[in-house]
Order: C-alpha cells, then sequence, then structure tokens
C-alpha cells in the first residue's frame, strides 16, 4: 500500500498480497479511526485493537492484516498510555509485570497459531470474540469500592500464569490482549477498574510487540494504513487514558460493549449471507 499526496487517500501497492483488496482510503479517515481507536482503548485499558480491525476489514482489509496492523499500532502507543496512567497514579507495576511474562509466552503461541487459520475462519472467530466480550462487559458489575490485596508469591505466579491466555487472545485475535488482562486484575487482584486498565497496558506493550513481529514477518502489515493510524491513536490514547480518571465507567462500558455486539454480530450475519 503507498499514499497518493495528489489525492490524500492510502491506496494498494504490489505487496504483501493479501492487503491488495483494500479499497483506497481518504487519510483523514485512517487518522480519526487511530483517533477513535487510542481513545477507545485508553478509556478502557483494551489496546484498540477491537475498534481498528472490524473497520479495517469493511474497508478491505484481510482478517490477518488487519490484526497484524492493529498490533503494530498498539504496540507504538502502549508506552504512552502506561506514562499517562502512571502519571495519574492508576498502575501497579508489581502485578503488572509477571502478567506481561506470561503474555509474552501465550502471545508468540497465539500468532503462530492464528496465522495456520484461513482469514475467513479467523473473522468468525474474531466475530464471537466480540459478542462474548460485550456480553462480558454488560453483565459484569464494576465494584464500587475494592478490597487491593496484597500479592504474595502465590498470587504473583497465578499472575503470570493467567497472563498466558491473554498473550493467546492477543496473538489470534490482534488486540492486545487487555480484554483479557483488565478482568484478571480485577478478580484476581482486587485493583479498580481503572488500574487494572492501566496495569493491562504494561503487559500488553512486550505482549503486541512480539506478536506483531510475527505478523510483520509473514506480511501481513499495512504500512502506510500504520503511517496515519499511529498519530491519532498517540493523541486518542491520551484522551481515553484522562477520561478513564474522571468518566463514570459504567455508562461508558455499556455504550462501548453495545457497539461491540452490533459489530460482532453484523460481521457473523454478512459472512453467513455471502455463503
Amino acid at each position: 500500500m503507498k499514499s497518493r499526496n495528489t489525492d490524500r487517500t492510502v491506496t494498494t501497492a504490489s505487496t504483501p498480497p493479501s492487503t491488495q483488496r483494500c479499497r483506497p482510503r481518504p487519510c483523514w479517515q485512517v487518522i480519526l479511526l487511530g483517533l477513535a481507536a487510542g481513545a477507545g482503548g485508553g478509556l478502557l485499558g483494551v489496546g484498540g485493537g477491537i475498534i481498528m480491525i472490524p473497520i479495517m476489514t469493511m474497508w478491505g482489509s484481510t482478517q490477518k492484516t488487519a490484526q497484524g496492523t492493529s498490533l503494530v499500532v498498539i504496540a507504538a502507543i502502549a508506552p504512552l498510555a502506561i506514562l499517562t496512567y502512571a502519571l495519574l497514579g492508576n498502575v501497579d507495576f508489581r502485578f503488572a509485570v509477571p502478567l506481561a511474562i506470561g503474555g509474552l509466552i501465550g502471545g508468540e503461541i497465539g500468532a503462530r497459531i492464528a496465522l495456520r487459520f484461513s482469514n475467513k475462519a479467523l473473522g468468525r472467530a474474531f466475530s464471537i470474540l466480540l459478542i462474548l466480550v460485550a456480553l462480558r462487559m454488560l453483565l459484569y458489575k464494576l465494584p464500587v469500592e475494592t478490597e487491593v490485596r496484597e500479592l504474595l508469591l502465590s498470587g504473583l505466579v497465578e499472575a503470570g500464569l493467567l497472563g498466558i491466555p491473554a498473550g493467546l487472545a492477543a496473538g489470534f485475535f490482534g488486540v492486545g490482549g487487555g480484554i483479557v488482562f483488565v478482568p484478571i486484575g480485577v478478580l484476581l487482584a482486587g485493583l479498580s477498574q481503572v488500574v487494572a486498565q492501566g496495569s493491562s497496558y504494561v503487559a500488553i506493550l512486550p505482549t503486541s510487540i512480539l506478536c506483531a513481529n510475527r505478523y510483520r514477518l509473514e506480511g501481513e502489515v499495512a504500512w502506510d494504513l500504520v503511517r496515519w493510524l499511529v498519530p491519532g491513536a498517540l493523541v486518542g490514547v491520551v484522551i481515553g487514558a484522562n477520561w478513564a480518571d474522571i468518566l463514570p465507567a459504567k455508562q461508558l462500558q455499556i455504550v462501548f460493549a453495545l457497539y461491540l455486539l452490533y459489530t460482532g454480530i453484523s460481521r457473523l450475519l454478512n459472512d453467513a449471507r455471502s455463503r
């Protein structure tokens, strides 16, 4: 893919083959997508892949290329997300580091498995993931006050082991792993929602770098989308992280969950009609 300065659109290139079906997009649309993904990811601590991937596939990208591109963007914005959350006092590094180690192990396995699947099968699995995440967000009741538990060695080992399935999700679905990292922080360590989200980004960073590199080696990254997605996402993640510190979490969670539910169901219906 390459960009033409004359019409300010993102267009296709000769390689990789999987990106050739992408339709040209105005650069401002790609930047806005990055902004929305960064803001949504920063707000909920989920990286932003669940926003980027469905839109990129609607634009004509294959599922694998959308996932690889998403992971590169997530890896690029995660350091700024960590810094923003940390400055607000919303990161527990003692919990996040073992979670990240487990995520690295799971991420490598998940990415290798995903690249062996067809784009159609991977797309259907991703749609189901969106629906399950939406249902969890709609049904899970955020605690008003959470008792932060002292993590002993056994708890840290448990965090590392639970990081493995989160890494699997990151590598397989291209979403960074926050959809699993965040609930682990809330349910295992007793972290507040916002601290669990900030800690999630610490685990997301190495996991997304590892997974993104695996997709890169397979030629499944649309670099000319990345160049416009990253600036928008960098701005968005700062906005989202600050919103997470002040806005009512439950109401925002409901709106976001409804978006995921609609996207997942519509993707499955479109796939069924195409068959």
